[in-house]
């Protein structure tokens, strides 16, 4: 009774066959998790101007969310809605969208402060 290889010999050796993994699987799933657009022959210069767009697209995504929360925030829980607008207002400040940023934080703030400054003056009065 010997070692039976892979190529179907019984001496015992090794088959002459090496036993390395099957990397191949490996390429497309980094093909799925490249960014596309970003080619490796690409220059500094390209790769740059590349992750500006992407960046910039991003703030202006999170600016119209906070500029939607700011504007909801007027109607229903000024608090926590107004200062979640402002928050987000900063990050699409931040990202390069800065009069969507602007107009988040200043939206968001004024719902804020608006509800902690005019509800205790109204209680107060009445």
């Amino acid at each position: 009774m010997g070692h039976h290889s892979r190529n179907g010999s019984h001496n015992g050796k090794r088959s002459e066959r090496s036993h390395k993994p099957d990397k191949s699987h490996q390429e497309e799933m980094a093909a799925e998790l490249a960014v596309p657009g970003v080619m490796g022959n690409a220059s500094d210069g390209e790769r740059r101007e590349y992750a500006r767009k992407e960046t910039r697209s991003a703030g202006v995504a999170v600016g119209w969310a906070g500029l939607a929360i700011a504007l909801i925030s007027w109607f229903i829980w000024p608090v926590l809605l107004g200062i979640s607008a402002a928050v987000l207002g900063f990050i699409a400040f931040r990202q390069g969208s800065r009069g969507l940023g602007t107009w988040s934080i200043t939206l968001g703030l004024i719902s804020a402060l608006a509800y902690l400054i005019l509800i205790p003056l109204y209680y107060a009065l009445t």
